[in-house]
């Protein structure tokens, strides 16, 4: 399995440069898509609150590799901002 490396601005790029839809995704996690949208743009409060929204950041960031704690950091900045 690859390292996770860090979790770069634009995510949809990352996850297309390695070849993963938002449905593959979707179908592996449980996720709905609507929700992976979200995490891709950064919208973190279309997400459910709390435990949910942190899993599903985490698990969206180990389907397309990327470093989930500076993932996590950007959505607890969006929530104090908020």
């Amino acid at each position: 399995m690859a390292k996770a490396v860090t979790a770069p601005p634009n995510l949809a790029a990352v996850r297309l440069k390695r070849g993963i839809s938002l449905q593959q995704i979707a179908e592996a996690t449980k996720i709905g898509v609507r929700y992976l949208e979200a995490i891709e743009c950064g919208q973190f409060g279309k997400l459910p609150g709390g435990l949910y929204a942190v899993s599903y950041i985490r698990q969206y960031a180990r389907a397309i590799q990327v470093n989930e704690s500076e993932l996590l950091e950007r959505y607890r900045h969006s929530s104090i901002i908020s």
